[in-house]
């Protein structure tokens, strides 16, 4: 009796350790992929070219429910490639950030930074751009962790809004002014500065 008990758990054993075993190997194998580095997306490829422009602009509610319509015919402007799409933040004002994607062009960019100033009181922060979609603008966003905001000054913000800056010196300005700088040290420590490596 003790013996058929024995077998029966050590088979049990087995089996569960077989079944455990094919579980995790599978799980390792269909997630292999995560590892391999992709390809870089690619702007300028035709299907990304025929990708329209979203820009996501969050209000203050009590001041510009009213004039929805008024200020979507604002941003397009005769704009065929670009979408609009209206939030309303409902308590005081949304916060001064700005996220650009990293296909947004040098004119489309600078126009968003001139809707952020006329709407949403003008722009303290920008957003990491690995968190912003490729073809997307957002201003005064409230989905994002405070985390992905840097901070700019002033003269960030004027430098990024040179009409003498081409597409790609736009976007390279912006992600060095979006680029995290420091780092806050545990246990009420202080920051440290990140170093980043030159063209980073």
């Amino acid at each position: 009796m003790q013996m058929e008990y024995l077998v029966r758990n050590t088979c049990r054993n087995i089996i569960l350790g077989a079944s455990l075993t094919v579980f995790f190997v599978s799980i390792f194998v269909g997630e292999a992929g995560a590892f391999v580095a992709k390809e870089a997306y690619n702007c300028d490829a035709p299907e990304s070219k025929i990708i329209t422009t979203k820009i996501e602009l969050v209000l203050a509610k009590k001041k510009w429910r009213k004039k929805k319509k008024e200020i979507k015919k604002a941003v397009i402007a005769g704009k065929s490639d670009l979408k609009v799409r209206l939030k309303f933040f409902p308590f005081l004002d949304p916060p001064t950030n700005l996220g650009i994607g990293k296909c947004i062009s040098a004119e489309n960019g600078r126009m968003a930074i001139e809707k952020a100033l006329k709407y949403n009181r003008g722009v303290d922060f920008v957003i990491m751009q690995e968190f912003v979609p490729h073809h997307w603008v957002t201003i005064g966003s409230t989905n994002l962790a405070e985390l992905t905001w840097i901070a700019i000054t002033p003269e960030d913000l004027k430098n990024l809004s040179d009409p003498g800056l081409s597409t790609e010196q736009f976007q390279d300005l912006y992600r060095k002014l979006a680029t995290l700088k420091t780092r806050k040290l545990p246990f009420g420590m202080g920051t440290r500065e990140i170093e980043v490596e030159p063209g980073k």
